[in-house]
């Protein structure tokens, strides 16, 4: 069961990958692209999202019940795009009904445009500043645009006539633009700080309780948040006075009990639910189908929390949701048009 409610978003791209000659194949391939990098930090916690959603799907006789997904994996460095076309086209050769990722932009844009090409549906789940699609690709990621939109929405409903951004690099930027934008159409005054890479900020945050500003931005990597946090309370900046707005998508993942007496208002937005009864299960069953796997469980960096209730990282349920789409559109396009995979050659 799909964590988010996205309406068959894919239908129509899959419509494009049609054959007319015989029912889906008992076995149908699908290619999933991983940076390599994605193992050494994260223990693949994007490799592990796409193969437990296959493994779920392939359990669930409602979807897809006469065919079983088989997921094919191909791990490419994340600016490499002669290793990451060559990889794609040994997936295409031996018969993928769609590619899901890469995650690294570089590789991505080329990956994209290979399935353009050759008419192959193309999944992605990774934040995109340009957020270019073509009519064989989809991104289940939310645009820069309209999460930028939203933040300046909130902003502009709670009457903000100022506030300091305090982000962690220039992505941070791309996803603010909006908010960047308001002065030329508003009276809005806005401060623009960049953190340090490393963890001591209190110098800078010294610099905004000083300028008198209880109106916070913050964008940065949901492992900082806490430590962020902590340090503007050593500085006297997490009274009930003080509002953040977190860009982070991630918030739900943070620990927030030591700032709960304090009376300050921390706002952000999330897409995954963690009290949602079917988050929650698909985390038990998650951990549980882990643990029956010891090589496959790394509590020193899990790609979900020990407490279910606390659900999962954003990016890691869009991989997830994104099988199941793929999966349920194919399923709905069966039942209206004979249809099969074949084989496809980048020459």
């Amino acid at each position: 069961m799909p964590i988010f409610n996205f309406c068959e978003l894919i239908t129509a791209c899959l419509i494009i990958h049609i054959h007319l000659s015989w029912s889906l194949p008992e076995i149908i391939k699908i290619g999933g692209l991983f940076d390599v990098t994605d193992q050494i930090k994260g223990a693949g916690k994007q490799e592990t999202a796409f193969r437990y959603a296959v493994e779920r799907i392939n359990y669930n006789k409602d979807i897809l019940p006469n065919s079983r997904l088989s997921a094919q994996i191909e791990k490419i460095a994340p600016r490499d795009s002669f290793h990451a076309s060559k990889r794609v086209c040994h997936l295409l050769k031996s018969g993928v009904a769609a590619l899901f990722g890469p995650e690294s932009g570089t590789t991505s844009s080329h990956v994209q445009s290979i399935c353009d090409a050759l008419e192959i549906p193309h999944i992605e789940t990774r934040w995109d500043p340009l957020h270019r699609r073509e009519g064989y690709s989809i991104n289940l990621y939310p645009s820069p645009q309209q999460i930028s939109q939203a933040y300046l929405s909130v902003i502009k409903e709670f009457g903000w006539k100022s506030f300091t951004i305090l982000y962690e690099d220039s992505a941070g930027l791309m996803r603010l633009q909006d908010l960047l934008k308001t002065p030329t159409d508003s009276d809005i005054k806005i401060v623009v700080k960049q953190l340090n890479s490393n963890d001591e900020n209190k110098e800078i945050l010294r610099e905004v309780k000083q300028s008198g500003e209880i109106h916070i931005v913050l964008d940065c990597s949901h492992l900082r948040i806490h430590t962020l946090l902590k340090e503007a309370q050593a500085v006297g900046m997490m009274t009930a006075y003080h509002n953040y707005l977190i860009t982070n998508l991630d918030l739900h993942l943070v620990d927030l009990e030591d700032f709960k007496y304090g009376g300050t208002n921390i706002t952000s937005f999330r897409l995954v639910d963690p009290n949602n009864p079917i988050v929650q299960g698909v985390v038990r069953n998650w951990m549980l189908g882990e643990k029956r796997f010891p090589g496959r469980h790394f509590p020193e960096n899990m790609l979900i929390k020990e407490d279910p209730g606390l659900g999962m990282k954003t990016e890691t349920a869009l991989m997830y949701d994104a099988v199941h789409l793929f999966a349920k559109a194919l399923d709905e396009l069966d039942k209206s048009q004979v249809i099969t995979t074949k084989p496809l050659s980048c020459r």
